[in-house]
């Protein structure tokens, strides 16, 4: 799996939230110019972000976006799977008897790719934004 640009705009619109220390939205375009990330886009990417309940809007003249939990209640899985969906590291994990996979029942290397997507999983949801904010 590699992480595409969406889960790393998130992670800078979401990070650039996080640094707010005022309880006064930020603007999607103050964010966008702030994170050099295109604005239409950033757009589309905050909607999923609120309806994962990772951010919150205020409409209207002083509107923007807020973090809807602090920063040490927002994990790393929480941002990569509202932008890339499950977060599994290999297909197999997907795979049923219904794909015509020939190994399903039987595969070598199906309880390795688990461990490993569970151990990366484990290690992103122990990720929070306020780790980034903190330097650890």
């Amino acid at each position: 799996m590699k992480i595409s640009i969406n889960a790393d705009y998130m992670l800078r619109a979401v990070y650039e939230l996080a640094m707010n220390k005022t309880d006064k939205p930020i603007p999607v375009s103050q964010i966008a110019r702030n994170q050099h990330i295109p604005h239409k886009f950033l757009e589309k990417l905050f909607s999923r972000l609120k309806e994962r309940e990772i951010v919150k809007s205020k409409k209207g003249k002083t509107g923007g976006y807020l973090l809807k939990k602090g920063p040490k209640n927002i994990t790393m899985y929480e941002i990569i799977q509202a932008a890339e969906g499950e977060v599994n590291i290999h297909s197999c994990l997907e795979r049923s008897k219904e794909s015509n996979c020939v190994s399903v029942d039987d595969c070598t290397f199906r309880i390795f790719w688990s461990k490993f997507n569970h151990n990366i999983n484990k290690f992103l949801k122990s990720y929070t934004l306020d780790d980034f904010l903190t330097g650890n």
